[in-house]
């Protein structure tokens, strides 16, 4: 294990990866994922592919008790203006009590991905992350968020990993969905590599028998041909391997001996200071003991004062080769040693833990190992890691509960459920929020309890919400509590669909929490209130309540976040489109300044929607994309996050008339929510879209009975609208007379929407159905309120479509010259919009209007019929609508041609209909 090592094969990857770094120095960041099992070569290939360029180096190490983003503090500390930023960012973190901790570990991921791509510029920079397959998941949550960025910078960062580990195959299928990645698996050597690199190391050629036999026992793995090619031992590569690191060792002297054992315990890679404190002798004395096993070939040097060991799996053989009582007394020695500098630095406290941890099992032992743990939580949470929080936490609560000591289990209980909640674990969180209920010994314990897991609609976890905060309602408590935990339970009852207990007791909430000065409590209470029916709430009030929970932004940003959206909504629905134009700017400059994803998000959508409502759908179009990649890249835990995308493209889709518009994906993100009102109305909205009547048909005959179902909220967003166009489509009275009482209720409201899909007036939805009920002159009255309005508010495509839609009424009432005029200038408005669907519809209105008289293509149809001699329940089940809408038109044929009954209908029929 002494000597250089011949380096062979590899061109292709070689010129691959020098490829990818030119392009990123050009300006075309990338990440580069490079895989392969251990001992492939993977280090050596990114040396050599690097030499002569700007890199920096970050290790991933396989210690439980390293603190988070460690590869990434390795690399932001050998870039002194990026670790600069990072710090500053922390530091003013430190300074806000009350911060929104979630939030804030976006935004520090944001500046820490800023400040690399800054410091790639302007000639390139290469970031090489080694081993990520032991990162934590602060450092991959880093890297997700990193990747959105590179493809417009001159940042590349190359990781290498293993192609097994439990927490990469979690995070590689999200990394590879990136445009800017690119996967480069390392495959083993081949024959002709392996007959070069033995005729290197021998210096003479080496012959058939022996290259195929090197071959077959290393596996092509260099790593394992080195030990094959010095090692006169008989078996695969790996048992040659452990064969040599053992003669290494034992070649050494003793007390070279002990000091490799001490380095194996310590980790991967060591400081010499810290191995000289472990093994009590002054560094002096330990440095040049230290080289002496660098010749051997076991550690290599890394930097001034730390070495590594050669390879991940050079350390395993020799910490294996240990005995156990040797392993556990230098733990607990390395424990001791390490004590002080995690003192000076708490973020080396979880090394101290894990060290406590496996040195021994006693009381006293535990005892310290939890101490620890707490530190390095409470550190990791400083650090915006919560899943490594949680993961201490989790140690100490092990640690403590094995050492019998109980005295604040329920904090510590609630302390890991709050890290859980934190980092998306919410069934672990709620388990362990209600084992801390179960030792609260104070009302403020149980309340505190019953208030880590919130906000969630996960039908499996609400019942036992609500059963903890009802537990904790049973306690004396102060006002601000109480009033938390009615919006709990208000929040609850809403989400399991009892809306009457759901909204007293957020008015309760409401009322107890503005009657103290508790910020909290009473912005759990705000929220609680807008979830509960939100447009049942005056006006004035929801203005009111959406600026308070602005006043919590410079804190808790998300609430700003919903402050703007819930006046943003409030004034959507009444008109007032400049307070809407300066909320939204408001909701702009909040993603600008947080570059949290999910405030972006909102800004993408809320102005997709208000940009496809006034027309201009290139934009919306081409922002709607951002927010689908955006929660592909970022929300992926949010399935309704892509799905918002899709809705939008089905109701632009309805609104042009373009059926291209409908996302190709909309079936599948769909059939993730079955259940779900707008999702059981937009299946077969999406057919009749597409034109596929009979699948539309059956979808709808569903809808039809669900809709009177106790518990389907017509009331929900887009429901009751989509649902008028499916009635519309089948020219269904009698769901038409159920839904009109519905929608009667939102007459006085603009539009509403934001987020998904600004919404027409109310009052087209009424004039719609009153087209289908057969009250042409009701409908005509409520279009032509709805197109004033619509002018009023800028809806310029809702503005063609009602004309469109008043123009076909005002035919069937005879008024030809205005339903001309009308479908004229919808037909103008179309063409400039680009809504090929409504062009077409004005133009065919038009061409009836002019060539075949004031009767419909239905009217004309139905009269064919009553000339063949049908019936109206023959017809009716002919064209597969209810016999009442054939009475209907039936009517309007007699009336439009003043003609006294059938007969007289089948006679104008045979005369040619004109």
């Amino acid at each position: 294990m002494t000597g250089s090592v011949p380096f062979v094969g590899r061109a292709g990857v070689l010129a691959d990866l020098r490829g990818r770094f030119a392009a990123g120095a050009a300006g075309t960041g990338a990440l580069v994922l490079l895989g392969g099992p251990a001992g492939i070569g993977k280090t050596t290939l990114a040396e050599a592919a690097t030499e002569g360029l700007a890199t920096v180096w970050g290790r991933c190490v396989d210690d439980p008790g390293a603190p988070p983003l460690w590869p990434w503090r390795r690399v932001l500390s050998a870039l002194p203006t990026a670790g600069a930023e990072v710090a500053r960012a922390v530091a003013d973190l430190d300074g806000r009590a009350g911060t929104d901790l979630v939030a804030a570990r976006f935004r520090l991921v944001a500046t820490a991905s800023d400040a690399l791509v800054a410091a790639a510029e302007p000639g390139g920079l290469v970031v090489v992350l080694e081993d990520l397959h032991w990162a934590d998941e602060a450092s991959l949550r880093l890297l997700r968020h990193l990747a959105g960025e590179l493809r417009r910078s001159r940042l590349v960062v190359l990781a290498t990993y293993r192609d097994t580990g439990p927490t990469l195959d979690e995070t590689l299928p999200g990394l590879l969905g990136g445009p800017a990645t690119h996967a480069v698996t390392v495959a083993p050597l081949a024959e002709s590599d392996v007959r070069r690199y033995l005729t290197e190391v021998a210096g003479a050629a080496v012959g058939d028998v022996e290259v195929r036999d090197a071959l077959r026992r290393s596996g092509g793995n260099p790593l394992y041909l080195r030990a094959v090619a010095r090692s006169a031992g008989s078996g695969g590569g790996r048992a040659e391997l452990r064969h040599l690191v053992r003669t290494s060792v034992a070649g050494l002297a003793p007390e070279v001996r002990e000091l490799v054992a001490v380095a194996a315990v310590l980790g991967e890679e060591v400081d010499c200071g810290v191995v000289a404190d472990v093994a009590g002798r002054p560094v002096a004395e330990v440095v040049p003991l230290l080289d002496d096993v660098v010749r051997a070939g076991v550690l290599v040097p890394v930097a001034a004062g730390r070495r590594r060991f050669a390879h991940a799996v050079v350390r395993d053989g020799v910490y294996e080769d240990l005995d156990q009582g040797v392993r556990e007394a230098l733990h607990a020695q390395a424990a001791l040693a390490l004590a002080p500098r995690a003192e000076a630095d708490p973020a080396h406290a979880g090394v101290v833990a894990a060290h406590w941890l496996r040195s021994a099992a006693d009381p006293v032992t535990l005892g310290r190992a939890a101490d620890w743990a707490v530190v390095a939580a409470r550190e990791a949470t400083r650090a915006l890691a919560f899943a490594e929080a949680a993961r201490f936490l989790t140690f100490a609560v092990e640690a403590r509960r094995r050492a019998g000591r109980t005295g604040g289990l329920a904090e510590l209980l609630i302390d890991l459920a709050t890290a859980e909640y934190r980092s998306g674990r919410f069934g672990p969180a709620l388990d362990h929020a209600e084992q801390a209920a179960e030792r609260a010994e104070t009302p403020e314990t149980l309340a505190a309890a019953a208030l880590v897991v919130r906000d969630l609609s996960a039908p499996e976890l609400l019942p036992r919400l609500g059963k903890l905060a009802d537990t904790a309602l049973g306690a004396q408590l102060p006002e601000a509590l109480r009033a938390r935990l009615l919006a709990q339970v208000a929040s609850v009852a809403a989400d399991v669909g009892h809306t009457g207990e759901a909204r007293r007791l957020a008015d309760e909430a409401l009322a107890l929490a503005e009657h103290g000065t508790d910020d909290e409590a009473l912005l759990d209470a705000v929220r609680a209130r807008f979830k509960v029916l939100p447009i049942e709430l005056p006006l004035d009030d929801r203005l009111r309540l959406g600026s308070l929970a602005v006043r919590f932004g410079d804190r808790q940003p998300l609430s700003a976040l919903w402050g703007h959206k819930w006046r943003i909504d409030a004034a959507l629905e009444t008109g007032a489109m400049a307070v809407v134009d300066h909320e939204l700017t408001a909701v702009t400059a909040l993603a600008a300044t947080t570059r949290l994803p999910l405030v972006r998000w909102h800004d993408l959508r809320l102005r997709t929607s208000l940009l496809a409502f006034r027309g201009a759908f290139a934009e919306a179009r081409e922002l709607n994309r951002q927010a689908r990649e955006l929660a592909l890249a970022e929300l992926v835990d949010d399935r309704s996050a892509l799905g918002m995308s899709s809705a939008f493209s089905l109701q632009l889709a309805l609104v042009t008339g373009d059926v291209s518009e409908i996302d190709e994906h909309y079936d599948e993100v769909l059939a993730t929510v079955p259940s779900l009102p707008i999702a059981v109305v937009s299946r077969p909205l999406v057919h009749v879209v597409r034109g596929e009547r009979e699948a539309a048909l059956a979808g709808y005959e569903a809808v039809r009975h669900l809709a009177r179902q106790d518990g389907f909220d017509l009331r929900s967003s887009g429901v009751g609208p989509n649902l008028v166009v499916l009635v519309e489509a089948f020219g269904d009275v009698e769901t038409a007379r159920f839904l009109e009482p519905v929608l009667r209720a939102d007459e006085r409201v603009l539009s509403g929407g934001a987020g998904v899909y600004c919404s027409d007036c109310g009052t087209s939805w009424r004039a719609r159905l009153a087209v289908v009920l057969g009250r042409p002159e009701e409908a005509a009255r409520l279009f032509e309120t709805t197109i004033a309005a619509n002018v009023r508010v800028g809806a310029r495509p809702f503005v063609a479509q009602n004309r469109l839609r008043l123009a076909t009424v005002l035919a069937t009432l005879g008024e030809t010259a205005r339903a001309r005029s009308l479908a004229r200038q919808a037909l103008d408005e179309a063409h400039r919009l680009a809504m090929p669907g409504t062009a077409a519809e004005a133009q065919a209105l038009l061409t009836r209007l002019t060539t075949t008289g004031p009767l419909t293509p239905r009217e004309r149809e139905i009269a064919g019929l009553v000339a063949d001699g049908l019936v109206n329940r023959a017809i009716a089940e002919r064209l597969v609508v209810s016999e009442r809408t054939v009475e209907s038109h039936v009517r309007s044929i007699l009336a439009k041609l003043a003609l006294a009954n059938r007969t007289e209908i089948a006679a104008w029929s045979h005369r040619g209909g004109g």
